[in-house]
């Protein structure tokens, strides 16, 4: 019995050779015509809260200075509200709003 021709088993699964034509025209049909950027777009909602945000820091009420002693205490981990003080707030705040 004579065999004339074998072939590989894997013959079909071999990996395709690619030119470097075929890359660069690869390359370039991936590439954008402009770099693409991120963008933010805000809602009408969002515009409400940036405005109001900006009113309330430049209003005259807001004390900066005790805002500024109130951040460093929380970044240094010193700052201790009393409870009581808390509590007769949240008490305060739901009088207002009922009555």
């Amino acid at each position: 019995m004579a065999i004339k021709t074998i072939t590989s088993p894997l013959a079909g699964y071999e990996a395709q050779r690619l030119t470097p034509e075929f890359e660069r025209a690869e390359a370039a049909r991936h590439r954008s015509p402009t770099p693409e950027t991120d963008r933010v777009s805000l809602s009408e909602e969002g515009r409400r809260k940036a405005a109001v945000l900006t009113a309330a820091a430049e209003a005259d009420g807001v004390r900066a200075h005790k805002v500024a002693a109130l951040k460093a205490q929380v970044a240094a981990g010193t700052y201790a509200p009393k409870s009581e003080d808390i509590a007769a707030a949240l008490v305060r705040h739901d009088l207002d709003l009922w009555g």
